[in-house]
């Protein structure tokens, strides 16, 4: 990925993972045997592995001592990585126990379980962590008990507003909605990796204590902001143009000030970013900066002309007569690669002459089936988690071997408006008066009950996002939405300041 390449949400991406511990992750999702927990009589739980995966509350015994996890935990040592609940240590010793521990299972390969079709419930599986053709899934999320809903909706509804900034900044610009709209869903399964382990009884998006190592100082976050400002202003580190603080909805709320632009790689990470109805947006402005960026700084200064000029722009002027092209592809690429690593170019260079033939081709699984190369892999791993999420056919055995799953994501209406104005809370305007305010729950709720009346949905229905046609009318309430919404504030949500508000 990118040099201080930084996620919304604290993540650690499989390969900066593998990296840290020294060793590649595992390319099969391991299951372990729900171990022990403390009986009465002190039996000794399970034997501790260092492969398995424990959470919270599991039990496992070394020594004839039973430990407790205290979170997710995996590799570290019970015997010494333990204290009490608030030590800061995954373990907690639960005392001596006796007789034989149950001997460590032996991890074995977990399939897809199939999902009972239930319309109107949200309930399925959905497999992620994965190089496609190159082994099978690490995690996954179970779709049961709407765990996982609200915070789809909140990553779906930033979506729609990455497709709205594209088209404020490039009138006409037509794209894949279910991939563009779905970009920041897929990039938090692909990038976050503790998804699975999400509650919906908290406003974090990663609530795992992995999230220090991915928001302390030096970490992605103040990068993030910086190298914006320094590539629209050669060099300067005075925020300027797209430079992500420079834009009026998300300056308010983003926890870092201009005054402080030159010193922010010191600092850690705003608690902002984690919060899961802020940072999903926060990512949908990040990827909307990339397709800018490619155009303001494909000439480069004192006319210099960067790899992907003019390729680049010559794609974006063909897409805007070539329906569901991948420009979601190019953009994805350009965020994980970066704009220089080559894929940008040769992306742009097909985009140029694309045809619907080219797109056939560019989104096809065969063209990264067993390729190891994470940076190809990316846009294709984004593609796969969402087409699980929209019931697509997809691969399993092979580039040719299909299989189509049968999810149901429960889209309630009247919790998508609950959900769409927590969202739109987050984010400022600068009022009839002048002053920045955040955007209130009523100012949100009037606009999402305006769309619901202009795209014909009844604010008592309940839409399934993995069905096509339902998924259609989710999009177009909350096209419809952001659009009031911007016209009822008299703002624009593209709109940058050089001011701090």
């Amino acid at each position: 990925m990118r040099a201080n390449k930084f996620t919304i949400w604290p993540t650690l991406t499989l390969s900066s993972l593998s990296a840290a511990m020294g060793t590649a992750l595992s390319t099969t999702m391991l299951t372990v045997a729900p171990v022990g927990i403390v009986q009465a009589q002190t039996t000794c739980a399970a034997a501790w592995s260092s492969t398995a995966i424990y959470t919270a509350g599991n039990v496992a015994s070394e020594n004839d001592i039973n430990y407790k996890a205290n979170w997710w935990t995996q590799g570290n040592d019970p015997a010494s990585n333990n204290g009490g609940s608030g030590s800061g240590q995954p373990w907690t010793s639960q005392g001596a126990c006796g007789g034989s521990p149950t001997p460590a299972p032996t991890p074995t390969p977990t399939p897809t379980p199939t999902p009972t079709p239930s319309p109107g419930t949200t309930s399925g599986t959905v497999n992620f962590h994965l190089l496609l053709g190159a082994g099978t899934a690490e995690d996954q999320i179970v779709l049961t008990g709407d765990n996982y809903t609200d915070l789809i909706m909140s990553n779906v509804i930033a979506g729609a507003m990455y497709g709205h900034l594209v088209k404020e900044y490039y009138p006409g610009m037509q794209f894949n909605k279910d991939y563009l709209y779905g970009s920041i869903l897929g990039q938090l399964l692909q990038e976050n990796i503790a998804t699975e382990y999400y509650v919906d009884t908290s406003n974090l998006i990663d609530p795992s204590p992995d999230q220090a190592a991915v928001m302390g100082v030096g970490q992605g976050g103040p990068y993030q902001i910086n190298n914006y400002a320094t590539d629209m202003v050669a060099g300067s580190y005075a925020p300027a143009g797209h430079s992500l603080i420079n834009y009026v909805a998300i300056q308010k709320n983003i926890g870092y000030t201009m005054a402080t632009a030159a010193t922010q790689y010191s600092q850690p990470t705003p608690a902002s970013f984690n919060n899961k109805y802020y940072g999903p947006m926060l990512t949908a402005y990040f990827h909307y900066n990339d397709f800018v960026s490619l155009i303001v700084t494909g000439t480069g200064p004192d006319g210099w002309i960067t790899p992907w000029q003019p390729q680049y722009n010559n794609a974006l002027a063909n897409f805007k007569n070539l329906p569901n092209n991948f420009l979601d592809v190019l953009l994805n690429v350009a965020y994980n690669q970066g704009y220089y690593g080559g894929l940008v170019s040769s992306y742009s260079t097909l985009g140029a002459t694309a045809t619907a033939a080219t797109v056939a081709s560019v989104n096809s699984y065969s063209s990264v089936w067993g390729v190891q190369d994470t940076y190809q892999q990316y846009p294709y791993q984004v593609h796969y988690y969402l087409d699980q999420l929209y019931d697509n056919p997809i691969p399993t055995t092979s580039a040719t071997t299909y299989s189509t799953p049968t999810n149901h994501v429960a889209f309630n209406i009247a919790s998508l408006e609950t959900v769409f104005s927590n969202v739109f809370q987050t984010l400022d305007y600068v009022n009839s008066s002048g002053s920045s305010v955040y955007i209130s729950a009523a100012q949100a709720q009037t606009a999402f009950n305006t769309a619901l009346t202009q795209a014909g949905v009844a604010s008592s229905a309940t839409l399934d996002l993995s069905n096509a046609s339902d998924r259609a009318q989710i999009f177009s309430v909350l096209d419809y939405a952001i659009s009031d919404l911007e016209t009822d504030l008299g703002t624009q949500f593209n709109a940058t300041t050089t001011s701090q508000l």
